[in-house]
């Protein structure tokens, strides 16, 4: 498992895609890579809201949750994005209760909501790194950081999750 940190989050408005895109920690040399994975609206808006740590009236479903969570003396451990099929990706949930490790199935996006939540590590294994990941050269000064983040956001605009879906033997 590799640890990861969000380099990013971009909030699309509909029809516009939402997108989080994971950086390897420690991975800031000219070999740097970055995983983006799509993400809806209203979990884009979700990390969102925890990246930002800003406390809130009443609790959005991810902050409910995650008093359920707590409630039944339970503690998120680690989340991990485990696989990736095409274009789609898979997370577990790892929780601790009584010295028993239960997984939970989820999606990248929650998962990553609810580790925000709970200030724990995020993880990707290798292997979905490996398959999903693209090279960041990471620039110095300002002008150069600008321009950079001006040409990622001209590819975010230009692709779609279908040109990350792994083809695999024939035509499907």
């Amino acid at each position: 498992m590799v640890p990861v940190t969000i380099e990013t989050l971009v909030v699309g408005i509909p029809p516009s895609p939402s997108v989080v895109v994971l950086r390897p920690l420690g991975d800031s040399d000219s070999g740097a890579r970055v995983m983006p994975i799509w993400i809806g609206p209203a979990e884009a808006a979700a990390i969102g809201l925890a990246l930002e740590g800003q406390p809130r009236l009443r609790p959005m479903t991810h902050d409910f949750l995650f008093n359920i969570i707590n409630a039944l003396h339970a503690e998120i451990d680690h989340v991990v994005i485990d696989r990736v099929d095409g274009s789609t990706f898979f997370a577990t949930v790892s929780l601790k209760q009584d010295g028993r490790h239960i997984p939970v199935d989820a999606r990248p996006s929650d998962s990553i909501a609810l580790a925000l939540r709970a200030r724990v590590p995020l993880y990707v294994e290798k292997s979905v790194l490996d398959a999903s990941s693209f090279p960041y050269v990471l620039m110095q000064g300002t002008a150069s950081k600008d321009a950079t983040v001006e040409q990622f956001r001209s590819f975010l605009d230009s692709v779609s999750p279908e040109d990350f879906e792994v083809r695999r033997g024939g035509a499907e």
